[in-house]
C-alpha cells in the first residue's frame, strides 16, 4: 500500500483474477515532519516531512516487502492529487503486474494486455490513493524523537514509532491471552537533514530489528507523467 503517509494496505494485483488482494498490512508512508520544528512533537515532525512530500506533487516509492508468504519488489509512482502507477513483481523476478490509477478509474496488466478495472474496484482503490497518500494520514503512531543516526553511509534524523500487529479474528476469538503475545511492529523514519523530507521507511520486527518487513524508499521525481493506458482489444 501504500503511501502511508501513516498506515495503508499494499495495493497488489492477484495474478490470476487481476484484482487485488492485500496480504501484506503495512506502515508505508508515515506523512510527517522535518526535525527543524524544535518546539513541535516528534510526531509532529515526522508529519510536516510527509506534508513535505505531498506538496512535491510528484515522488517515487520503491519497496521490498518480505513475510512468510515471500518477497514481493513494488514501484509505485504518484502524481497528486489522483494518480499512480505501481509496478509488483513477486519473489522478485518475472514480468511486473501493474496498476494505473487516473482520478475514479483503474486499469490493470497482468501480462498480457491493459483492461479497465470494475468500476466498484476502481473506486476503492482510488479512495485508498486518496487516504493513504494524498492527504494526511487519519491513523496515528506515536513517535520518539532518536536523533541524528548514520544510515548506509549518510546522516539522517531517526524518528521511531511501535505499529501494534492486527490480530486475526480467530486470535481475538482466544481471548487477551493470544492478544498478550502478540508481536508488534517497529517502525524507523529517516529523515533527510538537508532537505526534511523522508527518505526512507523501514519496518521490523521488535524481536528482530535485523529482519526488514518492510523497506521503502522516497525519491522526488519531478518529471513523472501518468496518463490513462491504451486498453487492449478483445
Amino acid at each position: 500500500m501504500a503511501f502511508v503517509f501513516g498506515r495503508s494496505d499494499v495495493i497488489l494485483l492477484n495474478q490470476s483474477t487481476g484484482y487485488a488482494m492485500r496480504p501484506f498490512l503495512i506502515a508505508i508512508l508515515t506523512l510527517t515532519s522535518a526535525p527543524a520544528f524544535a518546539d513541535q512533537s516528534c510526531k509532529e515532525q515526522v508529519d510536516a516531512a510527509f506534508a513535505k512530500l505531498r506538496d512535491a506533487k510528484s515522488f517515487r516509492l520503491e519497496t521490498t516487502i518480505s513475510n512468510s508468504d515471500g518477497t514481493l519488489k513494488m514501484s509505485a509512482d504518484y502524481v497528486l492529487p489522483d494518480r499512480m502507477h505501481q509496478k509488483v513483481t513477486l519473489g522478485g523476478d518475472g514480468a511486473a503486474m501493474e496498476m494505473i490509477v487516473v482520478g475514479k478509474k483503474a486499469w490493470s496488466n497482468q501480462g498480457s494486455g491493459w483492461a479497465e478495472l470494475p468500476e466498484a474496484f476502481a473506486n476503492t482503490v482510488a479512495n485508498q490513493v486518496k487516504e493513504t497518500v494524498s492527504e494526511a494520514p487519519k491513523v496515528a503512531t506515536d513517535y520518539k524523537c532518536i536523533g541524528d543516526r548514520e544510515f548506509e553511509g549518510k546522516s539522517y534524523t531517526l524518528y521511531q514509532g511501535v505499529l501494534a500487529t492486527p490480530l486475526s479474528a480467530e486470535a481475538k476469538e482466544k481471548g487477551p491471552r493470544v492478544s498478550a503475545v502478540a508481536v508488534p511492529n517497529q517502525q524507523s523514519v529517516y529523515i533527510d537533514k538537508a532537505t526534511g523530507l523522508p527518505a526512507r521507511n523501514i519496518v521490523t520486527a521488535v524481536t528482530s530489528p535485523d529482519k526488514r518487513l518492510f523497506d521503502g524508499t522516497f525519491t522526488v521525481v519531478h518529471d513523472i507523467t501518468i496518463d490513462p493506458p491504451k486498453v487492449s482489444a478483445n
